[in-house]
This record gives C-alpha cells, sequence and structure tokens, in this order.
C-alpha cells in the first residue's frame, strides 16, 4: 500500500474514538447500586466484575502484544471490538452473578486487550514528529470519555433499567467502533512523515535499536522505568479515585459540590493529557516529565491542607492535570527508550505497572480512611512516593544525556 495514500488523521480518529469507548467501563459504578437493588447480589461480587476486567484488560494485552503483529490491524480491532461489546450484553442477560463476572469482566477485558495498547502504539507510530501530541489526545479520549458516558447511561438507566441498560450499552460501543475500524492501517517500519527529519539531543534522543521484550526486560532502564511508572501512577490514582471522598470530609463539600468535582477532575485530567503531551514533542519527554511529577508534588501537598471548597476544587484541578500528563508520557517513553518496531509488545508489559497502581491507589486510600478515619497518611505516603517517583525519573536522564555525550 501506498503509505502517502493513507490519511493518518483518520486513523488518529479511531485511536481517539477506541479508547472513548473503552473508557466507558469507568462508569461502572453508576450501575453497582441498580445491580444491587434487581438481583440482590452483594456489592463485593458486583465490584469484582470491574477488578476483572482491569486483570485482563492488563494480560490480554501483552497477548495481543505477541500475536498482534501476526493478525491484519482492522481484523483485531473488529474482534476486539465485538469482545468489547458483547461483554456489555451479556452482562444485561446475566441472571447469575459468575456470568456477570465472565461477561464484564473477562469478555470485556478481552476486547478492552485486543484495542487499548494496540491503538495508542500503532498510531503514534503515524505521527513520530507528534508523538506526544498523539498520545495526549488518544489517551485524553479514555479521560474525557466518562464526563459523557456517565449522562448517557444514567439516562438509559432511568428509562430501560440496569440489564437493558447494559445491552443498549453494548450496542451503542459496537456502533462506534465498528464505524471507525475500517480506518485502521499499519505504517510501514520505515514510515516518516514529509518533510520530518529530526535532531538528536538528550531531550529527543531515540533508541536506534529496536528492543524484543527479552533484550527491553535485561536492561536497568526497563525496571527504572517500570518502578517509576508505579511510583508516579499510584499517588494520582490515590487522589482520583477518593476526590469526593477527601472533598466531603476535609472541605466539607456537599454532594452536589462533589460531583461538579468529580466532573471538572475528568474535564482538566483530559487537559493535562492535551497540554503536556504537545509540550513534550518541543520540551522531550523527561523534561515534561519532571515539571509534572514537580508541580503534581506541590499540589498534593499543599491539597491536603486546603479546607475551603473553592480552594480545594482549585488545586484539584492542577493534580488532574498533572496527574493526566504522567500515563501519557509512557507510550513515546517505551518507544523513545527501546524502538519502534516492537513497541506494541513492549509498552503492553510496561503498562503492567499502570495496573499496578491501579490496585495499590485506591486501596491505599481506603485503608487509611477506613483504619484511621482520615486521608492524612493517604497524603503522606502520597508524597513519598513522588519524591521517590523523581529521583529515579533524574537517574534515568543523567543515564540518557550520557548515552548522548
Amino acid at each position: 500500500m501506498d503509505q502517502k495514500k493513507v490519511n493518518r488523521w483518520l486513523v488518529l480518529l479511531a485511536g481517539f474514538t477506541f479508547n472513548f469507548c473503552l473508557s466507558g467501563t469507568s462508569a461502572f459504578s453508576i450501575f453497582v447500586k441498580p445491580m444491587m437493588l434487581a438481583t440482590g447480589w452483594e456489592q463485593g461480587a458486583i465490584a469484582l466484575s470491574y477488578t476483572i476486567y482491569n486483570i485482563v484488560l492488563c494480560i490480554f494485552g501483552i497477548v495481543i502484544g505477541v500475536i498482534g503483529p501476526k493478525l491484519k490491524a482492522r481484523n483485531l480491532m473488529y474482534i476486539g471490538s465485538a469482545l468489547f461489546a458483547l461483554g456489555w450484553i451479556i452482562t444485561g442477560f446475566s441472571t447469575e452473578v459468575w456470568m456477570m463476572q465472565l461477561g464484564f469482566g473477562v469478555v470485556t477485558g478481552m476486547g478492552g486487550g485486543c484495542l487499548y495498547n494496540f491503538s495508542v502504539t500503532n498510531t503514534s507510530k503515524w505521527f513520530p514528529d507528534k508523538k506526544g501530541f498523539v498520545s495526549g489526545l488518544l489517551l485524553g479520549g479514555a479521560a474525557i470519555g466518562p464526563v459523557f458516558c456517565a449522562p448517557v447511561a444514567t439516562a438509559v438507566l432511568g428509562k430501560a433499567g440496569v440489564n437493558y441498560a447494559y445491552i443498549i450499552m453494548g450496542i451503542i460501543y459496537a456502533v462506534l467502533m465498528f464505524a471507525v475500524g475500517w480506518m485502521v492501517q499499519v505504517p510501514a517500519p520505515d514510515y516518516k512523515p514529509e518533510g520530518y527529519n529530526p535532531v538528536v539531543t538528550a531531550a529527543t534522543n531515540t533508541s536506534a535499536k529496536d528492543y524484543t521484550w527479552k533484550e527491553m526486560m535485561k536492561t536497568s532502564t526497563f525496571y527504572m522505568l517500570y518502578l517509576l511508572f508505579i511510583f508516579a501512577c499510584t499517588p494520582s490514582l490515590m487522589m482520583l479515585g477518593a476526590v469526593a471522598s477527601i472533598g466531603q470530609d476535609q472541605a466539607a463539600m456537599t454532594p452536589a459540590m462533589a460531583s461538579l468535582a468529580v466532573s471538572l477532575l475528568a474535564v482538566f485530567n483530559f487537559l493535562g493529557r492535551l497540554f503536556f503531551g504537545s509540550v513534550s514533542d518541543k520540551l522531550g519527554r523527561y523534561n515534561t516529565l519532571l515539571i509534572a511529577l514537580g508541580v503534581d508534588l506541590g499540589a498534593v501537598l499543599l491539597l491536603s491542607k486546603m479546607t475551603s471548597p473553592v480552594m480545594f476544587m482549585v488545586v484539584m484541578c492542577v493534580v488532574g492535570a498533572c496527574g493526566g500528563a504522567l500515563l501519557v508520557m509512557f507510550p513515546p517513553i517505551t518507544s523513545d527508550s527501546f524502538g519502534v518496531k516492537n513497541s506494541g509488545l513492549n509498552y503492553s508489559i510496561m503498562f503492567s505497572a499502570y495496573s499496578i497502581s491501579a490496585l495499590l491507589g485506591p486501596q491505599l486510600a481506603a485503608y487509611y480512611k477506613r483504619t484511621q478515619g482520615t486521608y492524612t497518611m493517604a497524603f503522606t505516603w502520597a508524597g513519598i512516593l513522588m519524591g521517590v517517583a523523581i529521583v529515579i525519573l533524574l537517574i534515568v536522564m543523567g543515564k540518557r544525556k550520557k548515552s548522548v555525550n
């Protein structure tokens, strides 16, 4: 295929749509109470479906990283779209809790595993000149999705009931994703957009070698980046997941204000992904990540002292924007460090660090709230982890600077 005839912006639109739809799972909490009332199932058993989804998403993402290159990109996207939508529909027909765990947890998770990492890494290959911007836009779709998906899901719940709501949402996602699947193309290994002639500096240095996943995992850089991913993202996920509860406890926010805070957080998380992603194309990934981490650390420590609802929301928006930057930086950092050719599988492995953060962060916040009645120690741990992340980042940056010089 003539690569010049492929509209890479359509590939980007498809990737954005996939991530937008996948973020619909973030509205899962809206379905929990109605499902409990409709079925009598325990909250923990229902919530386990979402935990299973995240685990399967991570594991299947790695599997697809191995077998994905052997499949046609469009076919992979169609398979993933079908599985993702089917999982929602199976959940709607569930008469036992294990059916819900199988449908939403396993089947939807398999679909997400097919779509998420591949859509991010493949789309980024079309934009070597705008890696940060593209990563920010793609992952921004995942951040802003709940702002639209949650109200739609709530409206459908009110009109159709919880079982039909799952089915209808599954159909909506299927229509959206199948509508853009034809846009997906894989660029040639040597693809470069016209006029793109990168200049290598310490900030923009990209590995000339394409590491396999085995070679990547033999490097100290991989383990440092993996730990950096965990230490950087765990505090943000700790704060982001509990922001409504923290605001009500600490700043005496009303439920309506807490709901507004959650919506603002999603919006600023989206804006942060776009902003920092674009900035990284100018300043470099590591410099941008250092700025985001530094500002995030200061904002989290400041947030722990906020008792005014208005000031709490202002500082929380800064935390949300910087938290968005953290996830955006790692797809291009992975391809910059270990090459573009195997970036799909390599990032799938790297992304498992985020899955660890997603499990640790909310649990730490919940643990200290449950055992101590406040989030004070959660803020303390957030500061410590971010401080360690900054130290690791500075070490990695020092190694990269030496490799260029």
